[in-house]
């Protein structure tokens, strides 16, 4: 039993027994007054008052004592079989919805057991339409038709790959693998995933050298990457995108369209795709949000600003301390 909860028990004892004090600190002053009014010896006086007050003090005492056996059964919360009627009921009810309660959670539980299960099945199951339908692609004659159909097709599994994700951020730790990687090789291996759409929409890379070897998962540190280079990509068509090291932070820069200000400071909510995803139809509202998470688990600050027509720059911050090592 901490102080604090022994001060909370004895400031709601004594406040529950507030008019009984009161009662007795009359009843003492009314002996006094008339023991005054006629004349009644003092030796009388004090002992009556005496032989009160330790009355009193005994009748707290095991009142006091009742009330703590009571408190701390409540607080390990076993059943109050003693006190009053109202005491055990309220007790006897507190039970019941608290069993109610574990109920209801037991059974949340398992639904989102089975949803993230279904969901699972559900992408591991679109991988291999989605695998036939690239190869079925290749065999197309080369030209803008088959680039725009393989370009579909690779955002169909981008897509599909981020609800998988998604799902498996929930147990982040059961699958992390934290090593000594290195920054430049990471970052090339995402812009070569994403070239075709560098080439297509002649958008314009320049990376610089990137030497610096952090300890991180190597596989969540690509997806987080994809993330803000993806959509420097999807809103920088003819434009140009920037990576560099600046400090401690991983700078992707782009001149993109921009993010209105209005939607600055709700871009990495679940779900929430902004003006610009509205308009290009191309958002799911959880690129962002997965970042964020990503970014958590691995002990990854970033900031991100922007300005309408002139562009956004991401600020990965990859101080060593902050990374999870164990």
């Amino acid at each position: 039993m901490t102080k604090g909860q022994v001060g909370f028990f004895v400031k709601r004892w004594l406040a529950t027994r507030l008019l009984f004090l009161l009662g007795m600190l009359f009843f003492i002053l009314l002996i006094g007054g008339f023991s005054l009014l006629f004349h009644v010896e003092n030796a009388l006086v004090g002992y009556a008052s005496l032989l009160l007050f330790c009355i009193v003090g005994v009748v707290f005492f095991l009142d006091m004592g009742k009330e703590w056996r009571q408190f701390t059964l409540a607080s390990r919360r076993e059943l109050v079989t003693r006190g009053t009627a109202t005491e055990v009921v309220l007790q006897a009810r507190v039970q019941e919805l608290e069993e109610e309660l574990r109920q209801q959670l037991d059974q949340e539980r398992r639904r989102q057991s089975d949803f993230q299960d279904y969901y699972t099945l559900w992408a591991h199951q679109m991988k291999i339409p989605i695998a036939a339908s690239q190869l079925l692609a290749r065999d197309l004659p080369a030209g803008p038709e088959r680039q725009a159909l393989e370009q579909e097709l690779f955002k169909v599994e981008q897509y599909t790959g981020q609800v998988l994700h998604y799902l498996r951020l929930q147990s982040f730790h059961e699958d992390l693998l934290v090593q000594r990687e290195s920054l430049d090789f990471l970052v090339r291996q995402v812009i070569k995933k994403y070239s075709i759409f560098f080439i297509q929409q002649k958008t314009e890379l320049r990376l610089d050298e990137l030497e610096l070897t952090l300890a991180t998962d190597k596989k969540w540190f690509c997806l987080l990457l994809e993330q803000f280079i993806s959509n420097a990509i999807k809103y920088t068509v003819g434009g140009q995108i920037w990576i560099y090291l600046d400090g401690a932070d991983l700078v992707i820069q782009d001149t993109g369209i921009g993010i209105a200000k209005s939607d600055m400071e709700r871009i990495f909510a679940r779900g929430f795709s902004g003006y610009n995803g509205r308009i290009s139809q191309q958002s799911s509202g959880l690129g962002l949000y997965l970042a964020q998470g990503i970014g958590e688990k691995l002990g990854l600050t970033f900031r991100l600003t922007s300005e309408i027509g002139q562009g956004t720059q991401v600020r990965i911050c990859l101080k060593e301390e902050k990374l999870i090592l164990d």
